[in-house]
């Protein structure tokens, strides 16, 4: 079997090779998709992430999901440890009431103000970007290991999002890798 290291790249590339218009279709079947599921649309709160120009945008949806009241939560880094930069700090959830950017933070992403800090064995659903899935839930990410850490306790729902391309049949397993329970791609 190839090595994270190598299937990374491939499914870069070819993600790389979706057009924008393929970007936004996909995105927005998995916005639908989002705003239509039963176990979503009854939670009471949900961990997102901020969409990276190669994953899918489900903004549109969270910005009316967080609308009717639902409670949302976003990873940011830690700020307790100055010396490290953003991108070698642990990562939390924190409640947000708005997707307004106020700041730039890791990977130049526009992001809304923290509020405050909650535990992700607080959230019924997480939401999970990655590189690659597998319909088994397995998840092989950009190999800095935030979201195995964020989501090592966590119990609930742990939805993977991700493009068609992204999708394969087996993926190289280690005994950190925390696996999903569904996979929307």
């Amino acid at each position: 079997m190839k090595t994270k290291n190598e299937i990374r790249k491939e499914l870069k590339a070819l993600i790389a090779e979706l057009t924008p218009e393929e970007k936004r279709i996909q995105s927005t079947l998995r916005c639908e998709k989002l705003l239509h599921d039963p176990g979503i649309l009854t939670a009471k709160s949900l961990g997102i992430y901020l969409p990276l120009p190669d994953e899918p945008d489900l903004r549109p949806a969270l910005q009316i999901l967080l609308e009717k009241g639902m409670r949302i939560a976003l990873p940011y880094p830690e700020k307790s440890e100055p010396a490290l930069v953003p991108f070698d700090r642990p990562w939390a959830f924190h409640w947000i009431t708005d997707l307004t950017p106020i700041q730039n933070g890791p990977w130049n992403l526009p992001f809304p103000e923290a509020g405050e800090q909650v535990a992700a064995t607080e959230l019924d659903i997480i939401l999970v970007p990655g590189r690659g899935f597998t319909p088994q839930g397995q998840r092989i990410g950009r190999g800095k290991g935030y979201y195995d850490r964020l989501l090592a306790d966590h119990q609930g729902r742990r939805i993977g999002m991700g493009f068609s391309c992204q999708l394969r049949d087996s993926l190289p397993e280690e005994p950190h890798d925390i696996p999903l329970t569904e996979i929307w791609t």
